[in-house]
C-alpha cells in the first residue's frame, strides 16, 4: 500500500445536493475500507482520500480539499491530538469528526479544545455515525450519546470513569507507568521519588478510583485510553 491512497470524487448529478468530500484517517487498513464502503452506499458523502500516518495527512488535505476529516485518536505515529491542532489552524473550514476506541472523558474534552468538532465511539452503529458526520458538517458539536453497553459499569471500575478528570497530574503519570507493567522502584526512580511514595500513590488511585487491585488499576488505565 502507498503511504496515501486517494480516491477521484465522483462528479455530482445535478440533480443532487453537492457531497460532503472525506478523508479517512485510521492504522487499520480493513477498518478504512469498511468505512469507504458504507459511506459510499449513502448520499451525501464521497471518501476522496486516506491516509494512515498523521504526517500525510496535511499534504493530503491540501491537494484533495475534503469537507471532513475522519480521524482515530491513536495513529501508528502516535497520537492524533496534535494532527487535529495543526488542521484546525491550516484548514479551518474542515471539520474534525474523531471515531475512536478511546473511551476517556478526558480525550474527548482534549479533542475539543484541539479544534474537532465530534467524538464518536467505534461501537457506534450506522445510523449513529452518519448523524453525527451531518450533525459536524452542518456546523454542530457532536459527541456519542450514551447507551446501556456504554453506561454498563463492570464489576472492576465501580463508577471510576466518572472520576479521571478529577485526577492529577502525577496521578495519571502512575497511572500509566502501571499499565506498562512499570515496577514500583522503576516508578519511583522515574518521578524522583521513593519507593514507598510511589506505593502511598496507588493505594489513593485505587481508594479513589474504588478498583482493589494494581491490576485492576492497570486494566482501568488500558481501557479508558490513558495509556497504550
Amino acid at each position: 500500500m502507498t503511504p496515501v491512497e486517494t480516491a477521484t470524487a465522483a462528479t455530482p448529478s445535478p440533480a443532487r445536493t453537492r457531497e460532503s468530500r472525506v478523508v479517512l484517517v485510521d492504522g487499520q487498513r480493513l477498518f478504512r475500507e469498511g468505512l469507504r464502503v458504507l459511506l459510499a452506499s449513502e448520499d451525501g458523502f464521497c471518501v476522496v482520500g486516506e491516509a494512515v500516518h498523521s504526517g500525510e495527512v496535511l499534504e493530503l488535505i491540501g491537494a484533495v480539499q475534503p469537507d471532513v476529516v475522519i480521524t482515530e485518536l491513536h495513529l501508528p505515529d502516535g497520537s492524533a491530538l496534535q494532527l487535529i491542532e495543526e488542521i484546525h489552524a491550516r484548514f479551518p473550514t474542515v471539520v474534525i469528526l474523531v471515531l475512536t476506541a478511546v473511551r476517556a472523558r478526558d480525550a474527548a474534552i482534549a479533542v475539543r479544545k484541539a479544534g474537532a468538532l465530534g467524538y464518536l465511539l467505534k461501537e457506534c452503529g450506522r445510523s449513529e455515525l452518519l448523524s453525527a458526520l451531518r450533525s459536524v458538517v452542518a456546523g454542530h458539536s457532536y459527541r456519542s450519546r450514551p447507551s446501556s453497553a456504554r453506561t454498563r459499569v463492570r464489576s472492576d471500575s465501580s463508577g471510576a470513569s466518572n472520576r479521571v478528570a478529577d485526577l492529577t497530574e502525577r496521578q495519571r503519570l502512575v497511572l500509566r507507568a502501571v499499565a506498562r507493567g512499570q515496577p514500583a522502584r522503576q516508578i519511583a526512580a522515574s518521578l524522583g521519588v521513593s519507593v514507598r511514595a510511589v506505593h502511598r500513590q496507588r493505594e489513593r488511585l485505587r481508594n479513589t478510583l474504588q478498583l482493589d487491585s494494581t491490576a485492576a488499576l492497570a486494566r482501568f488505565a488500558l481501557r479508558e485510553g490513558l495509556a497504550e
